[in-house]
């Protein structure tokens, strides 16, 4: 994951600055993000598995 936080038109280099700076917030927010995002995508990826694969079943 931490390959695409860097391919993010400035936001990796934000991100390193507010590392050196200790700037905690913003490194929880920037962090909290990026995991709500790969829940959601890891979410419909689960989703479109039972619904590609009908074998597939929740539960």
């Amino acid at each position: 994951m931490a390959g695409t936080v860097f391919t993010w038109p400035g936001l990796g280099a934000l991100y390193i600055m507010a590392i050196q700076q200790l700037d905690y917030p913003l490194i929880m927010g920037k962090t909290m993000v990026i995991t709500v995002m790969l829940v959601g995508v890891t979410l419909l990826t689960d989703i479109a598995y039972v619904v590609i694969d009908p074998r597939i079943r929740l539960g």
